[in-house]
């Protein structure tokens, strides 16, 4: 084994374990030069918010079948109770609050953040619908909606989701992501709301939705995310960590994909926002700076904890009616007195059911599968292919690098091993052969490290995602300094990730042994290739349909099926490899 190891040229990454990431890293932002350099990494980090909510490619929208009902009646304001499917048989609650008169006006959407009671939330630290009657009465349209798990969201707790369901990229944040888009579409349906006049705030996970919603959806044309923008914590709850969303991303980089929309950054000395004035902010500016729309961002601290509290609202306020309703800079707008109604007058099923038709946990998980099977049939191929290298957490920067077209010299072809174990007596048959074998060397994993880390995936890349950017990497190295055709020979796991990575990096043939693997099972997949999103994306399929390779597939076990490649479920011998390499 050790003459093994010197004759192999070992590509990959080191194989030593490396240290995870976690939501309470300091992450710091790279510097960009140039409007041109941060205008291409926006799109992609939009892309990659939308991939890693599972919504890429958008599903499609069905009818909103809105309910608006019970009026509270104000002098200055009335108080609705609102539900309407954002799926169907998935529905969004929460209240509407209008001023008196006709409109059009502003409208502001109002997601509330990690309160006990959510929505309902009324104490000194933090008050939702004391936001919503103030902003009202100032003459904006506002709708207050529930968390999912919260108040009147019950056919799902604040804790759904697993693993099977992150393989077809269904996620609590995911969900909560498209209810804020729907209650985009639910406010630009009503009358009274003027369609371009829309803007966002909430605070803790609230400010987390405002600012990955701001950055999708070019429809919010102000935001002001509170107590969220930090560079030292990322986000402690489930729906504010989709997997793969902060490989390579942070905070500030996804809130500054609103620029040059307004954006007003609101912190507090006694959390995770304490820095905000001297380095989130400064850092925000630069990117702003870029457009020359310095004034359009704007950050203020309140002595406090965490918090949306009357100084933060306050503040709000007045951003809200100097980008949406023409105020001057300088307004400043007071917060009036305020009397909530009570909890019933609020809560829109107090008293009554569910509709009829509202989906279990069960069904929607199945729904959302059965959907994302006919949508990836019918899907454009581009979007497919841009959710495919998303989900495979492959840096823009190795894309970049990877020659485009496939090199067919007439000299003998390099050949990849890419095994977990080893296979020596084929390695030596190959060399004996005369061909030159590279040995991709697998970064180690260290599960038990990974499984204490709170929101893994969501900062840190799978073993089966690791696997696939090992062999990229392997195969763009190989490509960068050779003209020599690849070919690709792999077993198990690796065979699995080798089908993967080549439809990244071109290569002239792919000889995989998948040990039995069985494609339609999500058992398998959990096992074998758990990668979040791989099976909306059209796992294997999909790898197959984007090769520019000759790919064979061995040891496929009976209920293996796949277009597009040669499939053969018994086992080759090494000498038949050997030929198909010849």
């Amino acid at each position: 084994m050790k003459r093994l190891a010197l004759t192999c040229l070992l590509l990959g990454s080191t194989i030593f374990a490396q240290q995870y990431k976690t939501l309470n890293d300091r992450y710091t932002v790279p510097p960009y030069s140039t409007l041109q350099a941060w205008k291409e990494r926006a799109a992609y980090l939009r892309e990659h918010i939308v991939a890693a909510t599972g919504l890429l490619p958008m599903p499609e929208k069905c009818p909103l079948r809105s309910s608006i009902s019970d009026e509270q009646k104000h002098s200055d304001y009335s108080v609705f109770k609102v539900y309407f499917q954002s799926l169907p048989g998935f529905f969004v609650t929460g209240n509407l609050y209008k001023p008196s008169g006709r409109g059009p006006f502003p409208a502001i959407l109002s997601p509330h953040g990690h309160w006990a009671y959510g929505r309902l939330e009324n104490t000194e630290l933090a008050s939702v619908p004391g936001r919503a009657i103030n902003l009202a009465r100032q003459g904006f349209v506002v709708f207050t909606y529930d968390m999912i798990g919260y108040n009147d969201s019950r056919q799902l707790t604040h804790k759904f989701g697993g693993k099977r369901e992150e393989l077809w990229g269904l996620s609590l944040s995911g969900l909560q992501l498209w209810n804020s888009i729907r209650s985009v579409d639910f406010l630009q349906s009503l009358a009274e709301v003027d369609p371009n006049r829309i803007g966002c705030t909430g605070a803790s996970g609230g400010g987390t939705q405002t600012f990955l919603l701001a950055a999708v959806d070019d429809r919010i044309k102000v935001a002001a995310p509170v107590n969220m923008i930090s560079l030292h914590m990322q986000g402690g709850c489930l729906c504010e960590n989709p997997p793969a969303l902060r490989i390579d991303a942070n905070n500030v980089e996804l809130a500054a994909c609103i620029a040059p929309r307004p954006l007003l950054m609101v912190s507090a000395t006694g959390d995770w926002t304490n820095e905000t004035m001297k380095l989130e902010y400064p850092e925000m500016r630069k990117i702003y700076s870029l457009f020359g729309a310095e004034d359009h961002v704007h950050a203020v601290q309140m002595r406090a904890e965490h918090n949306y509290n009357r100084e933060s609202r306050e503040a709000m306020y007045a951003w809200m009616a100097r980008w949406l309703k023409g105020a001057p800079p300088d307004v400043k707008v007071p917060e009036k007195g305020f009397h909530p109604e009570m909890l019933p007058d609020l809560l829109v099923f107090f008293g009554r059911s569910l509709p009829p038709d509202a989906m279990t946990a069960e069904q929607l998980t199945e729904t959302w599968i059965a959907a994302a099977k006919e949508q990836w049939k019918r899907a454009d191929k581009e979007a497919i292919r841009q959710s495919f290298l998303q989900v495979l957490a492959v840096p823009p920067a190795t894309l970049n690098s990877v020659p485009s077209q496939l090199r067919l010299a007439n000299s003998r072809p390099v050949v990849l091993l890419a095994s977990e174990n080893p296979n020596a007596g084929l390695q030596q048959s190959l060399q004996r052969a005369g061909f030159s074998v590279r040995v991709v060397a697998f970064t180690a994993f260290d599960s038990e490290a990974a499984s204490k880390i709170s929101n893994f995936e969501t900062y840190n890349r799978t073993a089966a995602s690791q696997r696939v950017y090992d062999i990229v990497q392997a195969l763009s190295d190989a490509r960068r300094s050779s003209s020599t055709p690849l070919v690709v020979v792999a077993d198990g796991d690796a065979a699995l990730a080798a089908l993967l990575a080549q439809a990244i990096v071109p290569v002239k043939k792919t000889i995989l042994d998948v040990a039995q693997f069985d494609n339609g099972s999500d058992a398998a997949f959990l096992e074998h290739l758990y990668i979040p999103g791989i099976r909306r994306a059209g796992d294997l399929q999909t790898a197959v349909s984007l090769s520019k390779s000759e790919i064979v597939i061995h040891n496929a076990g009976e209920r293996f099926q796949i277009d597009g490649a040669r499939v053969e479920r018994r086992k080759l011998s090494e000498e038949e490899i050997l030929s198909l390499i010849r």
